[in-house]
Protein backbone atom coordinates (compact mmCIF):
# COMPACT_ATOMS: atom_id res chain seq x y z
CA UNK A 1 0.00 0.00 0.00
CA UNK A 2 1.28 3.44 -0.87
CA UNK A 3 1.37 6.12 1.77
CA UNK A 4 1.18 9.87 1.74
CA UNK A 5 4.07 11.71 3.29
CA UNK A 6 3.30 15.29 4.15
CA UNK A 7 6.36 17.01 5.46
CA UNK A 8 5.98 20.76 5.59
CA UNK A 9 3.06 20.39 3.20
CA UNK A 10 4.98 18.15 0.79
CA UNK A 11 2.81 15.62 -1.00
CA UNK A 12 4.28 12.45 -2.48
CA UNK A 13 1.87 9.50 -2.77
CA UNK A 14 -1.22 8.07 -1.11
CA UNK A 15 -3.83 5.39 -1.32
CA UNK A 16 -6.84 5.94 0.92
CA UNK A 17 -9.38 3.14 0.99
CA UNK A 18 -12.86 2.98 2.36
CA UNK A 19 -13.99 6.56 1.97
CA UNK A 20 -17.78 6.55 1.82
CA UNK A 21 -20.45 9.12 1.05
CA UNK A 22 -24.22 8.98 0.81
CA UNK A 23 -25.82 10.16 -2.44
CA UNK A 24 -29.36 10.47 -3.64
CA UNK A 25 -28.51 10.57 -7.34
CA UNK A 26 -26.59 8.50 -9.86
CA UNK A 27 -23.37 10.48 -9.35
CA UNK A 28 -21.34 12.49 -6.85
CA UNK A 29 -20.81 16.11 -7.82
CA UNK A 30 -17.24 17.24 -8.39
CA UNK A 31 -17.59 19.57 -5.40
CA UNK A 32 -18.73 16.74 -3.14
CA UNK A 33 -15.87 14.52 -4.34
CA UNK A 34 -13.36 17.34 -3.69
CA UNK A 35 -14.67 17.86 -0.15
CA UNK A 36 -14.89 14.18 0.83
CA UNK A 37 -11.57 13.20 -0.74
CA UNK A 38 -9.72 16.15 0.79
CA UNK A 39 -11.16 15.32 4.22
CA UNK A 40 -10.17 11.65 3.81
CA UNK A 41 -6.62 12.58 2.79
CA UNK A 42 -6.27 14.97 5.72
CA UNK A 43 -7.61 12.40 8.18
CA UNK A 44 -5.40 9.60 6.86
CA UNK A 45 -2.32 11.77 7.40
CA UNK A 46 -3.33 13.48 10.62
CA UNK A 47 -3.14 16.86 8.91
CA UNK A 48 -5.65 19.59 9.80
CA UNK A 49 -8.17 19.99 6.99
CA UNK A 50 -7.38 23.69 6.63
CA UNK A 51 -3.71 22.84 5.94
CA UNK A 52 -4.44 20.43 3.07
CA UNK A 53 -3.76 21.71 -0.44
CA UNK A 54 -6.95 22.06 -2.49
CA UNK A 55 -8.12 19.14 -4.59
CA UNK A 56 -9.64 20.09 -7.95
CA UNK A 57 -12.02 17.80 -9.84
CA UNK A 58 -13.50 18.87 -13.16
CA UNK A 59 -16.18 16.19 -13.52
CA UNK A 60 -18.76 14.35 -11.45
CA UNK A 61 -18.09 10.77 -10.28
CA UNK A 62 -20.70 8.25 -11.48
CA UNK A 63 -22.06 6.13 -8.61
CA UNK A 64 -21.09 2.88 -10.37
CA UNK A 65 -18.54 0.31 -9.20
CA UNK A 66 -15.36 0.75 -11.22
CA UNK A 67 -16.14 4.32 -12.30
CA UNK A 68 -13.25 6.71 -11.79
CA UNK A 69 -12.20 10.30 -12.33
CA UNK A 70 -8.84 12.02 -12.23
CA UNK A 71 -8.53 15.12 -10.10
CA UNK A 72 -5.48 17.28 -9.34
CA UNK A 73 -3.84 18.29 -6.07
CA UNK A 74 -1.05 20.81 -5.66
CA UNK A 75 2.05 20.59 -3.51
CA UNK A 76 2.74 24.15 -2.36
CA UNK A 77 6.14 23.24 -0.86
CA UNK A 78 7.46 21.85 -4.14
CA UNK A 79 5.32 23.77 -6.63
CA UNK A 80 4.20 20.53 -8.29
CA UNK A 81 0.76 19.12 -9.07
CA UNK A 82 -0.24 15.46 -8.87
CA UNK A 83 -3.01 13.43 -10.47
CA UNK A 84 -5.44 11.96 -7.96
CA UNK A 85 -7.46 8.98 -9.19
CA UNK A 86 -10.73 8.43 -7.36
CA UNK A 87 -12.40 5.07 -8.05
CA UNK A 88 -15.79 3.81 -6.87
CA UNK A 89 -15.34 0.52 -5.00
CA UNK A 90 -18.83 -0.08 -3.62
CA UNK A 91 -22.38 1.14 -4.12
CA UNK A 92 -24.91 0.03 -1.53
CA UNK A 93 -28.19 1.89 -1.87
CA UNK A 94 -27.29 5.55 -1.50
CA UNK A 95 -23.85 4.83 0.03
CA UNK A 96 -20.88 5.06 -2.32
CA UNK A 97 -17.43 3.91 -1.19
CA UNK A 98 -14.35 5.02 -3.10
CA UNK A 99 -10.57 4.77 -3.07
CA UNK A 100 -8.25 7.72 -3.53
CA UNK A 101 -4.81 7.34 -5.06
CA UNK A 102 -2.30 10.16 -5.52
CA UNK A 103 0.25 9.60 -8.29
CA UNK A 104 3.85 8.80 -7.37
CA UNK A 105 5.27 11.43 -9.70
CA UNK A 106 4.16 15.00 -10.41
CA UNK A 107 2.45 16.08 -13.61
CA UNK A 108 4.72 17.46 -16.29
Amino acid sequence: MKTLLIVTASLTAVLVSGCSVSVGTSSLSSTEVEQKATAALAESQGVPLDEMPPLECTSDLPAEVGASIVCVIGDPAQGNTYDVTITVETVEGEDVGFDIQVADVPRE
